[in-house]
C-alpha cells in the first residue's frame, strides 16, 4: 500500500512540493497514533453538525417501516436523529465543518478509542463518500488547500489524505484484482464459529466493556472508527475463530459507509486474515494490552487485561494467546509475528491458557461474556 499510495501521491499532485513530498515525509503515521489525551476539556473534540429531518427523510423512514412490517426487511439501530447527512448540500457542510473544525485535531489522536466521545477528531465523511454524496477529488482539494493556507498541521493533512487517496483506493483496486468472489469464499484459517449473540442481541449482553461500547456505538449512530473496527470487532472475530463471512455479513448491514466493495478485503483482508495475506502481510491480533493502551475501555471492566487465566482473565489476552499457539505452525516464519509466536510457546501457563480459552469461548457462543 506504501508504494501504491506514494505513486498516487505523484500521479494527483497532493502535498507535492515539486517531486518531495510536503514536509519532507512521505507518511507521518509514526506521529498520528498518540493514547487517548489526558484530562482532555469537554469541548476537545467538536460535536458533528446536525440537521433536522426534512419531509423527504421522513417519506423513507414510513417507507422502510412498511418493508419492515410486511417482513421485507429487519431494522436495526437506533432512529435517525439527523446526525448523518442525506443530502448533497448537507455532505457539502459536513465537509466544510471536517476540514476547517475537525481536520486540525485529526491526526495525532486517530487511533484512539474513548468511552466518552464516539467519533473523537474523525471526519465523519466516509457515508458521503460511498454513497456519491461527495468526490473524492473535492475532498482531497479541501484538505490540501487548508493545509496550504497554514489551518491544517501536516501529519493531519497527509494522514488523512493518505485515507482517501491510499488506503480507500487501494482498497477498491484490491476488490476488483482478486475478484468479489474470490473473496465471498476465503477462510485461509477456516475459521467456523458462529457470529457471537453479542453483536445481534445489543451491547447489554457482554461484560467486556471496549465490546459494549463499541456496539453500543454501533447501535445509536451505525458507526465506529477504523480502530475499533479492526481491534474490537474483527480481533475477538480473529482471536475466536469467527466465521469471517458472517462478520462481514453483519458489518456490511450495521454501518452507515458499508459497501460490498469497502467491507470484503478490509473484513476478509485485514481485518480476519481469511485471503491468506493477499492483503496484509500479519494478522491484525492484539490482547488486552493493546486496547489498554489506545483507550479507556479496560478502567473499570469486569476483566482484568494483564491476566490469562482465571475468572478474571481478560477475553482478549486468553485468546490472543491461544490464537498464537493455535496458527504456529503458520505464522511461526512470518517475519512480523514470529517473535509473539515463539513467546506463546515459552509461555509456563500455556496448557492452561488453551484450557481456559475453551471455557471463554463456550461463554462467546452462549452469550455469556
Amino acid at each position: 500500500m506504501e508504494d501504491f499510495y506514494r505513486w498516487q501521491r505523484r500521479r494527483l499532485g497532493y502535498l507535492m512540493d515539486a517531486d518531495q513530498p510536503a514536509g519532507g515525509r512521505w507518511n507521518f503515521d509514526n506521529d498520528n497514533r498518540q493514547p487517548p489525551p489526558r484530562n482532555a476539556p469537554a469541548d476537545f473534540w467538536p460535536e458533528p453538525p446536525r440537521q433536522p429531518l426534512d419531509d423527504l427523510d421522513a417519506e423513507v423512514l414510513d417507507d422502510l417501516a412498511r418493508l419492515e412490517a410486511d417482513g421485507t426487511i429487519r431494522l436495526t439501530g437506533s432512529p435517525p436523529d439527523g446526525t448523518w447527512a442525506t443530502s448533497r448540500a448537507e455532505a457539502q457542510r459536513r465537509l466544510t465543518h471536517a476540514v476547517e473544525v475537525v481536520l486540525p485535531r485529526f491526526g495525532p489522536h486517530e487511533d484512539a478509542m474513548l468511552t466518552t466521545s464516539w467519533h473523537l477528531a474523525h471526519t465523519l465523511l466516509s457515508p458521503y463518500l460511498n454513497l456519491g454524496l461527495l468526490h473524492p477529488a473535492e475532498v482531497c482539494d479541501a484538505a490540501e488547500a487548508a493545509f496550504r493556507a497554514g489551518r491544517v498541521p501536516v501529519a493531519s493533512a497527509e494522514g488523512f489524505i493518505r485515507q482517501i487517496i491510499g488506503w480507500r483506493e487501494y482498497v477498491w483496486a484490491l476488490y476488483w484484482h482478486h475478484g468479489p468472489d474470490a473473496y465471498r469464499r476465503a477462510n485461509a484459517l477456516d475459521a467456523r464459529r458462529p457470529l457471537p449473540p453479542a453483536f445481534t442481541a445489543g451491547p447489554d449482553t457482554t461484560q467486556l466493556r471496549c465490546l459494549h461500547h463499541t456496539l453500543g456505538d454501533i447501535d445509536r449512530h451505525g458507526w465506529t472508527h477504523h480502530i475499533q473496527r479492526l481491534m474490537i470487532l474483527a480481533n475477538l472475530a480473529l482471536l475466536a475463530g469467527v466465521d469471517p463471512q458472517a462478520l462481514t455479513r453483519w458489518m456490511w448491514a450495521n454501518f452507515v459507509d458499508g459497501a460490498e466493495w469497502v467491507m470484503l478485503p478490509n473484513v476478509i483482508g485485514m481485518g480476519t486474515y481469511a485471503d491468506g495475506g493477499r492483503m496484509a502481510t500479519k494478522p491484525y491480533a492484539a490482547g488486552g494490552a493493546y486496547i489498554d493502551k489506545m483507550s479507556d475501555y479496560c478502567k473499570g471492566c469486569r476483566y482484568d487485561r494483564r491476566r490469562r487465566t482465571g475468572e478474571d482473565a481478560c477475553p482478549y489476552t486468553t485468546l490472543y494467546w491461544d490464537f498464537l499457539s493455535r496458527h504456529r505452525e503458520r505464522f511461526e516464519r512470518n517475519p512480523r509475528v514470529a517473535q509473539q509466536v515463539r513467546a506463546a510457546q515459552r509461555l509456563t501457563d500455556l496448557d492452561e491458557v488453551r484450557r481456559h480459552a475453551v471455557d471463554i469461548l463456550d461463554r462467546l457462543d452462549r452469550g455469556r461474556l
